[in-house]
């Protein structure tokens, strides 16, 4: 028995071919497309959870650190976009998104490597030329870790969109639904497993304990990724690009890229324009939590250990981190349970299938879908949900700073699956009502150019961050706190989030 999906095996020319022609995929093969998202979350995760740790460890400061995490949305703006489009075009005989998610995968697994080892790298480095002090050791440590971090953020970008543009591109509309949420799930499972190992104590290793827990963490993910994107690749056969009815523009392929960037826009319909725009101050709100939440578990409990007359301060610290990670599990366990029940939730009201819905038009095909009426106010609602978590860190405890975080589970949860899903069926349904309208060979525009589309959604979520990491390090600034002592930047910038977030669930709750 074949287990290959290929969407090829059915007529492929595009004056016969509709969304809802597509052959529906059976479960297995989702699991099997989708499980490449699971591995990059765990790669994620291990950043998310000991990144901003492992950088302290090398002496690099609060302030330093938002700069550097500024990087990953820098190359989300610039990177993924052109990815996209250059997926678009691609032509190869492996397909237009199995390269790309290949040669990412490659590069994520090079550079997490050689970040997990940065400091014993450099030092080799500068003792082999001749350079070796403890200042140039120190600075050399610094200047490679932005180099990792920066091939690292590089190489996520055609992994990521070539993984979402994938979904898009070989399910039908009525599974775009089911499919980001199966992506939702494994984004869970990544979390839950990050976190959890994260968590768990590893002895003494050494002195810098947290190094050797980084570079654990980092092997095991790299090895979990390489799995589940080969699980795809093999498994998912895409259609052959070269016997596409799309044609590409022709001339210099830098101009060509820029010009499906800027398609990318103005072709998106506009209920996925709106979803970007709610993106853009959500994730203003996300940056802040995703790399301080741990460390604001490990500092609350510092410092109430140090009122109970407590000193050991490396001891308080690493057990303050495997606090604050056990806080982010508990998170991860909550946003996966999320994903499991929040899409079924969101479909029981449901009354027309998208293909149906592609045949309404306007306003009428909003307010008749009950499946984008009830997704887009749970979004709204887990918005809420974040912001009031966000912004009770001022009165909260330890314990009571867990409890908060197992909430956001739900937002986050929420997250993986809500957008992706509008922005799915968005472009399936469009991609419907463009059938009548559109002469051939341009109709396939809106899936054949998904990478593009995506392109602009990440860099929706993209820009916010850049603004929200200058800002962090600014409140940090202000706050001139260190590792241990008990300042209160990391609340200043949790609430803040709490802010645009707000207004993120205001623009949620109003689209149609």
């Amino acid at each position: 028995m074949d287990h290959h999906f290929d969407p090829s095996s059915f007529d492929s020319d595009s004056s016969t071919i509709t969304s809802d022609a597509m052959p529906r995929m059976p479960t297995r093969l989702l699991i099997a497309l989708t499980c490449g998202i699971g591995g990059l979350q765990l790669v994620w995760s291990t950043i998310f959870s000991h990144g901003s740790a492992y950088l302290f460890s090398l002496g690099i400061t609060k302030s330093q650190s938002s700069l550097i995490w500024a990087i990953a949305p820098i190359c989300g703006v610039l990177i993924q976009p052109i990815a996209g489009a250059l997926s678009d075009n691609s032509r190869s005989r492996w397909g237009r998104r199995r390269p790309f998610i290949l040669g990412g995968a490659i590069g994520v697994v090079i550079s997490l490597i050689a970040l997990s080892w940065v400091s014993n790298i450099m030092h080799t480095l500068t003792t082999v030329f001749g350079h070796h002090s403890s200042d140039n050791s120190i600075i050399a440590t610094q200047i490679g870790t932005i180099l990792c971090i920066i091939l690292l953020n590089m190489s996520v970008q055609p992994l990521q969109s070539g993984l979402r543009a994938l979904i898009i591109d070989v399910c039908s509309s009525e599974q775009q639904n089911i499919a980001s949420a199966w992506a939702g799930r494994f984004t869970g499972i990544g979390n839950i497993l990050g976190y959890m190992l994260g968590s768990l104590p590893l002895g003494s290793i050494s002195e810098d304990n947290e190094a050797w827990r980084f570079r654990f963490l980092s092997l095991l993910s790299v090895a979990i990724l390489l799995g589940t994107v080969l699980t795809t690749t093999y498994f998912i056969r895409e259609e052959d690009p070269r016997e596409l009815a799309y044609e590409p523009k022709e001339g210099n392929w830098l101009l060509r890229t820029l010009l499906n960037v800027r398609d990318g826009w103005s072709y998106m319909p506009l209920q996925a324009r709106r979803v970007c725009l709610v993106q853009f101050f959500a994730w203003m709100g996300w940056f802040g939590f995703l790399f301080y939440s741990t460390s604001f578990v490990g500092r609350l409990y510092v410092s109430e250990s140090r009122r109970r007359g407590i000193e050991h301060f490396d001891l308080l610290g690493d057990a303050g981190i495997r606090l604050g990670t056990f806080a982010s599990l508990l998170s991860a366990i909550t946003a996966l349970a999320t994903t499991i029940l929040v899409p079924y939730i969101a479909s029981a009201n449901s009354v027309l299938s998208v293909s149906e819905r592609a045949m309404l038009t306007g306003f009428k095909s909003r307010t008749q879908s009950g499946t984008w009426r009830q997704t887009h106010i749970l979004w709204a609602l887990s918005l809420f949900l974040y912001a009031l978590c966000t912004m009770c860190t001022t009165f909260v405890s330890t314990n009571g700073a867990i409890l908060f975080i197992t909430l956001t589970g739900i937002s986050w949860g929420v997250t993986q699956w809500a957008p992706f899903a509008l922005i799915g069926e968005e472009i399936a349904m469009h991609q419907g009502e463009r059938e009548s309208t559109i002469e051939k060979g341009g109709r396939q525009w809106m899936t054949n150019q998904s990478g593009a589309i995506l392109g602009v959604h990440n860099a929706a979520i993209s820009i916010p961050q850049i603004l929200a990491a200058l800002g962090s390090s600014f409140i940090f600034r202000l706050s001139n706190g260190n590792r241990y002592e008990d300042d209160n930047g990391i609340s200043w910038i949790l609430r803040a989030s709490g802010v645009a977030t707000l207004f993120a669930a205001f623009l949620a709750w109003r689209l149609k």
